[in-house]
């Protein structure tokens, strides 16, 4: 079961460490009950990228790799995602 971090889109209230029994479950926020988005940790400095990319897991079921912050932050904003470091 993957785990996330989650930000609600209307109230802002942030869960840590939900369960989910797939990458695209979607989570309601207990407290308005609007649609949470998944925070994606980077764990990286985003103006640092070797030469080979850097490759993060959970931003979708297959993963991805990202070549440049430029990259990162279209994909994020192109999917409705909040990448943690940007």
């Amino acid at each position: 079961m993957p785990i996330f971090d989650y930000k609600c889109r209307s109230c802002g209230r942030k869960i840590k460490d939900e369960f989910v029994h797939r990458y695209d479950d979607i989570v309601k926020c207990k407290q308005c009950h609007s649609t949470m988005s998944k925070l994606v940790p980077t764990g990286i400095n985003a103006d640092t990228f070797p030469a080979e990319g850097v490759f993060l897991e959970h931003v979708s079921a297959e993963g991805k790799t990202f070549y440049s912050k430029r990259e990162m932050k279209k994909y994020a904003k192109d999917n409705k995602l909040e990448l943690g470091y940007l």
